[in-house]
């Protein structure tokens, strides 16, 4: 359980006005503080990206350009990564598509959208150490087929 600084200070003085209790408020002052000096590292992970062509159009190939890098700008490599296209709308069908590892933190899929409108890709994947990654892109304005 994280807690921000400010809930936890009420944390700890609401248990520290209760007489008896000093082990308990040690106890859950460590575990807190162990549990919120933690980083997760797949919120450390940014994840940026192209469309080639762009703007993108309906029934039209694709290439989506995801480029990954940790918090200190380092190129992410290793990563097994899924990409899944998801209208903006429910009841829409769905597209995915294989990523392939590029090389310096770079990757890319081939997609097609096939519809025109508003998409969100969903960039799942799992970091080399075993951390789940879960990013969400918003593609706006597809353009219909020509």
């Amino acid at each position: 359980m994280r807690l921000e600084p400010r809930a936890q200070h009420r944390v700890l003085t609401a248990l520290r006005l209760r007489s008896g209790q000093a082990a308990l408020v040690f106890v859950c002052s460590v575990l807190c503080l162990a549990g919120c000096d933690r980083t997760d590292p797949a919120d450390a992970v940014r994840v940026s990206w192209t469309l080639d062509p762009s703007p993108p159009r309906a029934g039209t190939p694709i290439v989506a350009r995801l480029t990954l890098r940790d918090a200190a700008q380092q190129p992410l490599t290793g990563v097994h990564l899924r990409l899944e296209g998801l209208m903006s709308h429910p009841g829409m069908a769905s597209v995915s598509a294989a990523v392939v590892e590029r090389g310096n933190g770079e990757y890319e899929a081939p997609l097609q959208f096939t519809m025109a409108g508003d998409w969100i890709l969903l960039v799942t994947g799992e970091l080399p150490g075993g951390e789940q990654i879960k990013k969400q892109i918003e593609i706006a304005g597809v353009r219909p087929a020509p």
